[in-house]
């Protein structure tokens, strides 16, 4: 006896996954940072500079990790740092994602992979390698990790890894030191079939440095790098289209933290994602389902009533987000002016918005809504705007 199996399209399957999970808070994703030190000194960095030299996830404290989140439904597994492939135990640990079945990601800076690497992932191959890509030149990687004779190893990292099929994509924060190659760098990725992007958004340091939010762009400096990377901002305008209008619930988190995704640090401390550093539980010492309800509790906040946000149509495609705005401000809830002008510049050149001018610009901002924190605003470009 023989049956046939329907197909269906790989996006319909993920969307249809996607609803399941969201109605039934199923975490599809988890974000693990195995090690928080890096190789690299990077000026925007917000995660290593405040690293201790322990800061390290063990390969029992991994495993008791994978086991938690493999029971509670998590299919795709992202592992990051710090970078990942200077963790003694990175092999273990990977070998051990993937014998739990998950569909392993990958974050690095790819300065350590050489051959012995490339073979490796060959053999046990990740679904995607996310590099970051900081300049063009020794040069300039130089001036933006600290690092000489860097990106001469970076790129033949990416040439080694796609000898042997492996997928990989290249990203780039744009910064102030790096917004002058980013065209280049999309050339760069293109050349080599590889998809490339880049986000303008910096965040303090993790205990509260704010100098990497001084290498941010203006408002109107960003709009000038989309048109440069996306003429007539077509692509970007797709983009918006697909996302519709926002709910009208007052609710604070739109995305999938809390809901589907989260995120693990060294320490087993739980967050909506990698950007947040505001941990509400840990995984390693509470059971799961307790530490899961309690992201959930969080991503459950509303706006007050009279928030800049609540009610503002392009929120589905701002700029920030509630976890870039809690960085800034504390609080999820928060509002940056910096984030609300490149978005409301961005719906302008669309055609979505008449000015390109929040309304906060012209009637101010309520005074019972938490604005970044003094030396975040003294850091932030949004006047140069």
């Amino acid at each position: 006896m023989s049956c046939m199996v329907p197909s269906m399209p790989m996006t319909t399957l993920r969307q249809r996954m996607g609803s399941r999970a969201m109605s039934e808070h199923i975490p599809l994703w988890a974000y693990v940072e195995i090690i928080a030190t890096c190789n690299f000194k990077c000026e925007h960095c917000y995660i290593a500079p405040c690293a201790e030299r322990e800061d390290v996830m063990s390969l029992a404290q991994a495993e008791l990790l994978f086991r938690k989140l493999s029971d509670a439904g998590t299919l795709s597994l992202l592992l990051t740092g710090g970078e990942v492939f200077s963790h003694r135990q990175f092999k273990e640990i990977y070998l051990s994602a993937k014998q739990h079945g998950f569909m392993v990601y990958l974050n690095s800076n790819g300065y350590l992979i050489g051959e012995r690497w490339a073979d490796f992932l060959a053999e046990w191959p990740p679904v995607i390698v996310s590099l970051s890509l900081y300049g063009l030149s020794d040069e300039r990687y130089q001036r933006v990790t600290g690092i000489p004779n860097a990106f001469r190893r970076v790129d033949r990292a990416v040439d080694l890894l796609l000898e042997r099929g492996i997928r990989v994509e290249l990203k780039c924060p744009a910064l102030t030191l790096t917004v002058d190659e980013l065209p280049r760098m999309k050339e760069y990725a293109k050349q080599r079939g590889i998809e490339f992007r880049y986000d303008p958004i910096i965040t303090p340091q993790e205990k509260g440095d704010v100098r990497p939010m001084q290498l941010q762009l203006a408002p109107k400096e960003v709009l000038e790098l989309d048109e440069a990377m996306d003429p007539g901002l077509e692509a970007f305008a797709e983009f918006a289209k697909g996302f519709g209008k926002p709910t009208s619930d007052g609710r604070v988190y739109t995305c999938g933290g809390g809901r589907i995704a989260m995120s693990v640090n060294v320490k087993g401390g739980i967050g909506t994602c990698l950007t947040s550093r505001q941990f509400v539980g840990n995984l390693f010492e509470q059971p799961f389902d307790e530490v899961w309800g309690m992201l959930r509790g969080k991503v459950s906040k509303k706006f007050a009533d009279g928030h800049p946000c609540a009610t503002c149509k392009f929120r589905t495609i701002c700029a920030g987000c509630p976890a870039t705005v809690e960085e800034a401000t504390g609080l999820p809830e928060g509002y940056v002016q910096q984030y609300c002008k490149i978005t409301h510049l961005r719906a302008h050149r669309i055609g979505l918005h008449a000015t390109g001018v929040p309304r906060t610009v012209t009637e101010g901002i309520p005074a019972h809504v938490r604005t970044p924190f003094a030396a975040a605003a003294r850091a932030l470009p949004i006047l140069s705007s």
